[in-house]
């Protein structure tokens, strides 16, 4: 952790509240105490100008993911990697671009979740599968065939849900980030 400024210097420039204090670079590995804080517990974080959020995107292990997250309530069974919509109930559910009720893709679950159970879903980010035999380059689309699954080929017969919900980074690494705007094949 390094701090950029002198905190008094901070709060004049940066408008800083009392006690609060400025961060020009941390690294977080771990969740670390400050203060009795950990970094889950602040209720918010406000970049200045210039300011970013870097999210590892070179996962250096399979199975490995970094992004944005969510907890939520599983509908049915989930695996790791498997896309879901989000239902009326409020849960999530298997995506499948054969229906349009079983769309659009909002998030990604990160771990295996048991039915009415809560879990971590990914809603933008990265993901590694050495299973995968991507191309670099090459969107994914929410699979017809298979709920949960997701493809290089696009959706093509009639009634089938067109959504675009990541690319292919290198031939095991892919970005996920679902694109909320959904074209049915006519």
């Amino acid at each position: 952790m390094k701090i950029g400024r002198s905190i008094a210097v901070a709060i004049a420039i940066h408008r800083v509240e009392p006690g609060a204090h400025a961060l020009s670079v941390i690294t977080i590995d771990a969740d670390k105490d400050w203060n009795g804080k950990s970094i889950t517990n602040f209720k918010h974080l406000d970049l200045i100008s210039g300011g970013y959020l870097r999210i590892e995107d070179s996962l250096g292990t399979d199975l490995d993911w970094s992004g944005i997250i969510i907890e939520g309530t599983a509908g049915e069974n989930l695996t790791k990697f498997q896309t879901v919509y989000r239902k009326n109930d409020s849960k999530y559910w298997l995506a499948k671009a054969d229906n349009a009720a079983t769309m659009p893709v909002v998030a990604m679950a990160v771990e295996a979740i048991s039915a009415d159970g809560i879990g971590k879903f990914l809603l933008v980010g990265w993901l590694r599968n050495d299973a995968f035999s991507l191309t670099a380059g090459s969107p994914a689309y929410q699979s017809v065939a298979t709920g949960g699954a997701v493809t290089t080929t696009i959706p093509a017969a009639s009634g089938n849900q067109v959504q675009k919900v990541g690319i292919a980074l290198t031939a095991e690494i892919a970005h996920f980030n679902p694109i909320y705007t959904v074209f049915e094949v006519t």
